[in-house]
């Protein structure tokens, strides 16, 4: 029976109840209806609602549901079009279907322990694509609350993390060999010296590699610096570290390194360089020199500890290059030394502390004037005079080199003035260059001035160069201006020779006048043996190619004899004269006029 037909009754008078009870009645029906209308209205626009922010979050979000074992229930069409996998490969399979390997066993757990707890976890994720390519997605994952599973939600960051790690490429790694860069380098000593374990850094310098830029290309450079680090890869172990600090110069950091192997570790990363090939360079083998330092013991920071390994590898430059160098407590203390004397020298050039002495070079077969060799001085505070010999170690630096040689050029100079004024004759004064002369271009840039306004001819200057300018870094601006001084008339002379390993390649290709033997070979000449042999082949060698000798050290009449009997050309030395002062120099050759 219907409401309505009850209230009709009661107001037909078949019920009990009265027309005032049945009126009642039908409002409260009335009311009932209107808010049965009311509510299935709000019920189907929270449906639609709910409808609505599902179709948004699968237009804008890609979605899974998980069992609590972490089996795929449910994905929406996003999920399969970035993953790869259709619905159907996912349904039922685990969520490690999509993992890149990039996250490790500390990043699950924390996952895994707040999720499991009721709590949501938010974070960003690498997964990978069914096709192998590794994707990133900003990840919400929310426990279902009667704990049946979990709802993830994840949006694409792919491209912005992307951007971020091409940024952090660039801020980190050497675009040239792939290796961490020097701030990232840096970084990772940092973090290894925070650790507190016990490791080696050691600093890697490929020997004579500017040499090789400049003579076969900066490609070929780069091909030689490609291969070093490929080396280094393969030779070390996973947990090493290896940084381009710059130009030629790489670093390692190997860990639990104590020191007891640590110079056969080093010996098998010089030896791994020679065997690597050079693409493009069939003919190149690698050299390098190293230096090690350990921390803690010769280091307690990374700026410290690089320090020491810097020594190191000065060291093991002056031994010879080619060899690994641990770190000494000698190798400080003696470059404080080194540091104290360009200092002091810089005070030296300040108040005009050097000077130049003159030494006769005597020409033995007779009729020329003769010529000398102007050799630096330096009057120490005291009144000693110290020669280049006790100083010689600031030449290292060019900069210093170059403001040396840029006054004993000015002294020289104005030396060929006074004497050419003067009416003193002479045939050359000989300058010994080095490379800080050469790199700067000032230096012969000076004598080019000099010769090209008539203030010297150029006959009148001798430049002395040595094998070891060489060999070293500024071969080519050595060669360069060796050619340049040889154009302008200037005489060329071998310092030295016979001491070095290359002196006859270097007398083929250098537009030499004079070879200059080094008193190492006529200390002994007077006596029968090996000395006397090799000083009379390189007067003969030299000869032949249209050179003449001079005849370093000479102090005996005897050797002097036995030279002229060998056709030397010309002989130096305490027999002549020590070095001399302008005007005694001046008195000397007029005395030699007189006689």
């Amino acid at each position: 029976m219907s409401v309505q037909r009850d209230a009709s009754e009661f107001r037909n008078g078949s019920s009990p109840v009265g027309e005032a009870e049945g009126q009642r009645l039908d409002r409260e029906l009335a009311i009932l209806q209107s808010r049965s209308l009311l509510q299935s209205g709000q019920l189907q626009e929270l449906a639609d609602l709910a409808n609505f922010q599902r179709e948004a979050l699968d237009a804008a979000a890609i979605v899974a549901v998980t069992d609590r074992a972490g089996r795929i229930t449910s994905v929406n069409a996003k999920f399969c079009e970035l993953s790869g996998y259709s619905e159907a490969e996912l349904i039922g399979a685990n969520h490690r279907i999509l993992a890149s390997g990039a996250h490790d066993r500390a990043f699950f757990q924390n996952l895994y322990r707040t999720i499991s707890r009721g709590n949501v976890w938010h974070d960003v994720i690498c997964n990978r694509a069914k096709c192998g390519r590794l994707y990133w997605v900003d990840t919400t994952i929310v426990p279902h609350r009667d704990r049946s599973g979990y709802t993830a939600i994840r949006f694409d960051v792919t491209p912005q993390k992307e951007a971020e790690q091409r940024l952090w490429r660039l801020a980190n790694i050497d675009p040239l060999t792939r290796l961490a860069n020097r701030r990232r380098f840096l970084e990772l000593m940092v973090t290894a010296t925070c650790k507190g374990t016990p490791f080696a850094t050691a600093i890697l310098d490929i020997d004579h590699f500017k040499d090789i830029n400049d003579s076969a290309g900066h490609h070929a450079g780069d091909q030689l610096l490609i291969a070093v680090g490929q080396a280094l890869r393969a030779e070390l172990g996973e947990c090493d570290a290896i940084g381009r600090l710059g130009g030629d110069e790489f670093a390692v950091i190997l860990h639990d390194e104590d020191g007891t192997h640590l110079q056969q570790r080093l010996d098998g990363i010089l030896a791994a360089l020679r065997r690597k090939p050079v693409a493009e360079m069939d003919d190149c083998t690698i050299h390098a020199s190293i230096g090690a330092a350990l921390f803690p013991r010769d280091g307690k920071d990374a700026a410290s500890l690089l320090k020491s390994a810097d020594l190191a590898l000065y060291a093991a430059k002056q031994s010879g290059r080619g060899c690994a160098r641990r770190f000494k407590p000698s190798y400080r203390e003696a470059a404080d030394q080194r540091a104290g004397l360009r200092t002091a020298i810089t005070h030296a050039m300040e108040r005009n502390e050097l000077f130049i002495l003159y030494q006769p070079i005597v020409n033995l077969v007779g009729g020329q004037p003769m010529a000398f060799e102007a050799l630096l001085r330096w009057r120490r505070a005291d009144g000693s005079i110290q020669t280049p010999a006790t100083f010689g170690e600031v030449f290292e630096d060019e900069q210093i080199a170059a403001e040396i040689g840029n006054f004993v050029l000015t002294e020289v100079l104005g030396q060929i003035d006074r004497w050419k004024a003067e009416g003193v004759p002479f045939q050359w004064i000989a300058i010994n260059a080095t490379l800080g002369d050469f790199r700067a271009r000032a230096f012969v840039d000076r004598i080019a001035d000099a010769v090209e306004s008539g203030r010297i001819s150029g006959e009148q200057l001798c430049i002395e160069i040595t094998e070891g300018m060489l060999l070293d870094r500024g071969a080519r601006a050595v060669r360069e201006a060796v050619d340049r001084l040889n154009a302008l008339g200037v005489e060329i002379a071998f310092d030295d020779f016979g001491t070095g390993f290359a002196s006859l390649t270097h007398l083929r290709q250098l537009p030499i006048n004079h070879v200059k033997i080094d008193r190492s070979f006529i200390e002994a000449i007077c006596v029968e043996g090996k000395d006397r042999v090799i000083v009379e082949s390189v007067i003969d060698l030299a000869h032949r190619l249209g050179l003449k000798v001079v005849a370093e050290g000479v102090e005996q009449a005897a050797q002097a004899r036995l030279l002229r009997r060998l056709e030397c050309d010309c002989i130096q030395g305490f027999l002549i004269a020590p070095a001399l002062t302008e005007a005694l120099a001046t008195d000397f050759v007029r005395r030699d006029i007189a006689c």
